[in-house]
């Protein structure tokens, strides 16, 4: 197939997309428990842009011509790396299906996906539309499964060329050792998180409170970049933790096909349970419960939007990833003192500053040790903008050209020359 007709297959599925938007958020919020508002009016739409842009990618995939130091004439292409294992999470699944999806098949690779257990419906209806767009078949392969076993065989099959893997770090771990002891095959992983989400004391106070609410609380708390460990300048932290806590105490919580709804229930029951015991570790070490706190209601895997403040860096509260609806405050008195302390962390995923000061911003964004730092906003997930992790928060980059990097393999092709008319 030549890389035209990828770019025709891909465009005409961005199209099916977005001709099914309702159908495909009302399966993602059933799978998911996110709002409706939030699958069909950001991450269905966002799917759709991915898909385009990586078609503009397909023929613009080229390789080199270098000079030699004799008669010879070398090339460099670059080529599909083959097979690849694809598995994604549940908290993002069309997010996720696209990131990965969209590089793969714009560099012309075949592909076995397979989706979190808890959240298979999406992926496999849009499939079903990727087919229907034109590409045949074979080339997408969805497997619902479990990690220990569907996943786990991806990792460790011999026929598999490169593995992508979104979730968490202790699975990461796992995937990167099946593949080392296979067939040593290529890894990209993007895993969890603890960002640090910076408000500098000249910063409006009111938009910042809005911003670290959504940081944090976006889709239920459930973001591996999620602006989870909130620092704060002392000289405005009081009127943030209060202002925090009336924005939290008006964040509508119910049913997810509610209009107006912004938290729908956590994942699961697992999910939910671990989260309360990581609210019961923040009230046992000592950190001042500020609202929240609880379950919300009787039925479903509801939870209070939670608050602390008075967190120390100690706590488990502030080096774990809680992946829920709770928000850590920290106090901090200088720019020195918040730069070490926020990349005092295993995880180097993300990071958010809020000021007005241009030299505070750039020392920031160059001192934190993370793959993406937003300035004044968070969660900016352009199709062009490559995101991934420093350190345990993975390895490459999805998104972006540097995304297209995980799906090619490079060769040299050395001719030799007789009687060049050039060198």
């Amino acid at each position: 197939m030549t890389a035209y007709e990828r770019s025709r297959i891909l465009l005409r599925f961005a199209d099916l997309i977005e001709k099914h938007n309702d159908d495909i958020a009302a399966l993602e919020t059933w799978d998911n428990g996110k709002p409706y508002e939030q699958a069909a009016h950001i991450e269905v739409p966002m799917l759709a842009r991915l898909m385009r842009y990586y078609a503009g990618w397909t023929d613009k995939i080229h390789g080199l011509i270098v000079p030699a130091d004799g008669p010879h004439h070398v090339q460099v292409l670059h080529e599909p790396i083959g097979v690849v294992g694809q598995i994604i999470p549940w908290n993002f699944p069309l997010l996720m299906y696209g990131w990965k999806v969209g590089p793969a098949l714009a560099c012309g690779n075949t592909i076995v996906l397979k989706t979190a257990e808890q959240t298979p419906l999406s992926a496999l209806y849009v499939s079903k539309l990727l087919h229907e767009a034109g590409l045949p078949e074979g080339v997408l392969n969805i497997v619902s499964g479990f990690g220990p076993t569907a996943g786990a065989a991806l990792a460790s099959h011999m026929d598999v060329d490169k593995i992508a893997f979104t979730g968490s770090t202790d699975t990461g771990k796992v995937i990167l050792e099946l593949s080392a002891r296979s067939n040593l095959k290529p890894v990209t992983l993007e895993l969890g998180g603890k960002s640090p989400f910076i408000v500098m004391d000249d910063a409006d106070i009111d938009q910042a409170v809005e911003l670290a609410h959504f940081a944090l609380f976006f889709n239920q708390g459930q973001c591996c970049c999620a602006g989870s460990r909130t620092f704060v300048h002392e000289r405005v932290y009081d009127e943030f933790v209060e202002k925090s806590k009336a924005r939290a105490l008006k964040r509508v919580v119910g049913d997810p096909f509610r209009k107006g709804v912004e938290q729908g229930p956590q994942i699961d029951d697992e999910q939910f349970k671990k989260i309360l015991r990581y609210i019961k570790s923040g009230v046992d070490s000592g950190a001042t419960l500020v609202t929240g706190g609880d379950k919300l209601g009787d039925k479903g895997y509801y939870i209070q939007p939670t608050i602390f403040s008075d967190v120390q860096d100690g706590m488990k509260i502030a080096q774990e990833e809680i992946f829920g609806p709770v928000q850590s405050i920290f106090k901090f008195n200088d720019l020195n003192e918040v730069i070490k302390r926020a990349n005092a962390s295993q995880y180097g995923l993300a990071a958010g500053v809020f000021t007005n000061n241009l030299d505070t911003a750039n020392t920031l964004t160059r001192a934190l040790r993370a793959g993406t730092v937003w300035v004044n906003c968070f969660d900016i997930f352009d199709a062009a903008i490559p995101f991934g992790g420093y350190k345990m928060s993975g390895i490459g980059r999805e998104k972006g050209i540097d995304s297209l990097k995980n799906y090619l393999q490079v060769k040299a092709v050395v001719t030799a020359l007789k009687n060049p008319a050039w060198l």
